[in-house]
């Protein structure tokens, strides 16, 4: 008898405490795993994925499944653009450990080999392309995006946006030869012996960035309008320009983590092949704090 009573308050007692953890576990706050950071967004920057690694600007295709795979593990939420801008205007929050995906220069890898990886793990992008790469191919350059790869992708979460249409290179700035990014810099006019005026310059870049717009506009029903600036260089009158083209937002190549209310996106670089997927979280975890 006093055998079966020890036993029922045995088995009571069990009962007791397993109401007593469950209770504990619905009331207990539920945190985050692995938060990182809230109310700020980190962009990376990509540009080639090939097998062959031509420059320190290419990724290995294995690479770059790696580092989709290791933001998954590591908690990082993928936002779009769409969400990005909305965040940067103020007019909506992000998730923790929220990451926004680029690429620049819009290289057909970025279709054949970027995308497929995207799809896999649900992830939205961005692609700034050089319009005219696109407009016009050069055969003797890597091979660009057309128009159609864009459309197919746009249907699937991916954005493109301005590059520029035409400025993505280095110009000589006078007559001594010497080379500058051409759209911060005056060309030199070797026929005329002269470099630009202001006028000129100021009228050069205006067209070229509304013509990149308007282009993406035609091709893709763009109703927004960005800029990547090439080499990641501007000056005053590129960031005058581009407000009055009514520009709200210049993805530069400064690294750094991103709040709202910014008008200069920083970046960090993610696209060199000597950067593993293990690299670049700690790379991400430098902002974070």
């Amino acid at each position: 008898m006093r055998e079966k009573k020890r036993w029922t308050t045995l088995l009571f007692l069990l009962i007791v405490i397993f109401i007593c953890t469950f209770l504990y576990i619905q009331i207990t706050p539920k945190r985050t795993p692995l938060l990182h950071y809230e109310n700020k967004v980190l962009v990376l920057t990509y540009h080639h994925i090939d097998e062959e690694l031509k420059s320190n600007a290419t990724i290995t295709p294995a690479l770059f499944e790696q580092h989709m795979k290791k933001l998954k593990e590591n908690k990082y939420n993928v936002i779009s653009m769409d969400e990005f801008i909305a965040f940067m205007k103020g007019n909506k929050s992000v998730p923790p450990n929220a990451v926004l995906l680029t690429f620049d220069d819009g290289y057909k890898s970025f279709y054949q080999k970027g995308y497929p990886v995207l799809r896999k793990y649900g992830y939205p992008a961005t692609n700034f392309i050089i319009v005219k790469a696109t407009d016009t191919p050069n055969p003797k350059a890597i091979p660009h995006l057309t128009w159609d790869d864009m459309r197919e992708m746009k249907r699937n979460g991916i954005s493109f946006y301005s590059h520029t249409y035409d400025q993505h290179t280095l110009c000589k700035v006078n007559a001594q030869g010497e080379t500058g990014p051409m759209l911060i810099t005056p060309i030199y006019k070797e026929k005329e012996q002269r470099i630009e005026t202001e006028t000129e310059y100021r009228q050069r870049i205006e067209e070229d960035l509304q013509f990149a717009n308007k282009r993406l506009e035609q091709e893709l029903n763009n109703h927004e309008h960005l800029l990547c600036l090439p080499f990641g260089a501007y000056n005053d009158r590129v960031i005058e320009t581009g407000k009055k083209l009514h520009i709200p937002l210049f993805f530069t190549t400064q690294e750094g983590i991103n709040e709202a209310h910014k008008e200069k996106v920083m970046r960090i670089n993610a696209g060199s092949p000597n950067i593993s997927a293990e690299g670049l979280i700690k790379k991400l975890e430098n902002y974070n704090h």
